[in-house]
């Protein structure tokens, strides 16, 4: 018999099927790990969150806008999901790279910070999702670049693409969101200061945002506001209150919008403080035993930035003690030295057009450039806190004769009546005493 006419041996039915079904299931395994479903899954994810936003954000966006985010949400991922499986290496890495940064930088600076400052809450948790799905597609796409590449032609690429993104991208976007988004903690009531007088009491700003504070009658006929600085409330002034009942002012502690108890959207810059400002002069006003005409306001950090601004734009103060006063702008921001000015002034323009974008309002004018609208007597005080001193000397020789300022190269930041108590109480009162002295 031939070798060709030998029947060939017959496989069991049984094998047969399970070596199908294996080759199946390892075709199914690489189709998993495939870019394509990687791509496709991330891109719901994104979507998913955008058309959660176009439902439920804040009534200012508009209707349009609303509309365009959901047809988004709706038409974008099967036309990206086309795009990529249809197109080639610099198409894939455009599609993958363009949505993965877009998605982590919209989520570090909204849905992360929120939900670390403020508790994870309402669409929080598509934003966490989505964030984590861009990063995905972020590594998608350095992957898709650099498939083939030599190591050494990877590292150098790799570490260069890294840090532009995380200079220019990543940095900014957090700063923007930790700008934008401030813990909301409770203030104990009044009561609990035990001091004659205090009250819990409400007010609104002058654009009519519901701020929320304590208030405590002076015995002298003077009032100064007290303004907390960024990330805070006005639990955080408290030894500033204490100093000042103590000599005898009436005093206004109060939440800054976007803070604490208080309504209205956060911006740690403090762009809108003055409104706040003009509300709480408003609200002295109507106190029995003020005299208007001998209103100051202590801020601190962000508060002190806020009461020069308030005093630039003819806010009727008539003193401002600045403790911890910096750069809130990007004209600001230059009067200090950096390392590498042209990387932290490029990073800052980026971090300011952010938080326009997010906030909703504009970049006012830098105090440097309004400072000499200011036509009462200002303290300055400086800490050893880096660019602060440099900065206050600006301020100093922008308003003119009518300024001072006092530098304590030992104390942090805002921490001068920590470290200095006496000194820090007999200059702050001598100051206060001159300048709202009865006319």
């Amino acid at each position: 018999m031939r070798l060709s006419d030998q029947p060939l041996p017959r496989r069991p039915l049984g094998r047969h099927k399970a070596d199908v079904r294996q080759a199946d299931l390892r075709g199914l395994l690489r189709s998993a790990t495939s870019r394509e479903p990687i791509f496709s899954i991330c891109t719901a994810f994104v979507a998913l969150h955008l058309a959660g936003l176009a439902l439920f954000l804040p009534g200012r966006v508009s209707a349009l806008l609303r509309m365009a985010m959901l047809v988004g949400a709706i038409i974008g991922p099967p036309v990206l999901v086309l795009w990529y499986s249809q197109h080639g290496r610099v198409g894939r890495v455009l599609a993958a790279g363009l949505l993965g940064l877009g998605a982590t930088v919209a989520g570090l600076s909204t849905s992360v910070p929120h939900a670390v400052l403020t508790g994870i809450g309402g669409s929080d948790f598509t934003g966490i999702v989505a964030t984590a799905a861009g990063i995905v597609l972020v590594g998608l796409a350095f992957r898709e670049a650099l498939r083939g590449r030599r190591v050494a032609v990877k590292l150098v690429i790799g570490t260069l693409c890294v840090y532009v993104i995380a200079q220019w991208l990543i940095a900014p976007a957090i700063n923007v969101g930790l700008i934008t988004h401030a813990p909301r903690p409770v203030a104990a009531g009044a009561a609990n200061l035990g001091l004659a007088g205090a009250r819990d009491v409400t007010f609104l700003a002058s654009d009519g945002v519901r701020l929320a504070g304590w208030y405590v009658p002076g015995r002298n006929g003077a009032a100064v506001i007290v303004l907390h600085g960024s990330h805070g409330t006005r639990s955080d002034a408290r030894a500033h209150l204490r100093m000042l009942v103590d000599a005898g002012y009436g005093v206004l502690a109060f939440d800054a919008r976007g803070h604490g108890q208080s309504g209205g959207e956060t911006n740690a810059l403090g762009w809108r403080g003055a409104r706040d400002i003009a509300g709480a002069v408003t609200f002295l006003h109507r106190q029995p035993g003020i005299d208007p005409g001998r209103i100051a306001a202590l801020g601190l950090s962000m508060g002190a930035e806020e009461a020069l601004r308030a005093a630039a734009t003819g806010i009727p103060l008539s003193a401002v003690v600045a403790d911890g006063a910096g750069a809130s702008t990007l004209a600001d921001d230059q009067l200090s030295a950096h390392g590498i000015g042209p990387v932290f002034t490029s990073m800052t323009w980026l971090t300011m057009r952010g938080t326009e974008l997010i906030s909703g309002e504009s970049e006012p004018p830098g105090l440097s450039q309004i400072a000499g609208r200011i036509h009462v007597p200002v303290l300055l005080i400086a800490s050893s806190a880096s660019g602060e001193r440099a900065i206050d000397q600006v301020y100093r020789e922008r308003i003119g004769p009518r300024a001072s300022l006092w530098y304590l190269p030992d104390a942090r930041h805002t921490d001068g009546l920590s470290a200095h108590p006496a000194q820090y109480t007999a200059r702050v009162d001598a100051f206060l005493a001159e300048a709202l002295r009865r006319g």
